[in-house]
């Protein structure tokens, strides 16, 4: 395989590629870990007010798993906000 990276081209060794992509896949792996563990310790908060509450804990705070949070409360709601429609 070949990478023409700033009009270099060189090859890339198979052993190469493929740790990249383990190495890509155990990332990947370990995000979806982390993300259904926040999920469980956020499943709680399902009241705006609860959620208003964490977000407020946060508020300013940058990363990933700030993201992470922001959206799972964001999908608590909604899921909450549907089963009281549905209910």
């Amino acid at each position: 395989m070949k990478n023409t990276a700033q009009g270099k081209t060189h090859r890339v060794h198979p052993r190469q590629l493929w740790s990249a992509v383990r190495d890509d896949l155990s990332q990947r792996r370990q995000v979806r870990t982390q993300y259904r563990e926040l999920q469980r310790e956020l499943a709680s908060f399902t009241t705006q007010a609860s959620v208003d509450d964490l977000l407020g804990t946060i508020e300013g705070q940058r990363g990933a798993e700030v993201d992470m949070i922001r959206s799972i409360l964001a999908n608590n709601l909604t899921r909450q906000r549907t089963h009281q429609l549905a209910s």
